[in-house]
């Protein structure tokens, strides 16, 4: 499945299941003015030797070189269960892909 289907299937499930605790964005890089405004964050990929898809949870890596919809689920899950009390974070998830 390529990686744009895999995190919209994905983005569909957390939907389901969290609602506004979650938000999905996606970054196609074949897109220049994608590619320009993450220069910075591609660069860092770069520097560490990382394949795309990457996909961040609140700006921390989960995968590298591929997205497995159902653990991000699980994964997305287990964050939600440790923020605040007051429960008012939304956890951001960015996937970058080509």
């Amino acid at each position: 499945m390529p990686s744009w289907k895999a995190a919209q299937a994905a983005a569909e499930s957390l939907g389901r299941l969290y609602g506004d605790a979650v938000r999905v964005s996606y970054h196609n890089l074949d897109d220049p003015q994608e590619r320009e405004a993450l220069q910075e964050l591609l660069a860092a990929f770069a520097e560490e030797g990382w394949p795309l898809p990457v996909t961040l949870i609140d700006g921390e890596p989960l995968f590298v070189g591929g997205l497995q919809p159902a653990r991000l689920v699980v994964e997305v899950a287990r964050k939600l269960a440790h923020r605040a009390p007051d429960r008012s974070k939304t956890r951001a998830i960015t996937v970058l892909y080509q």
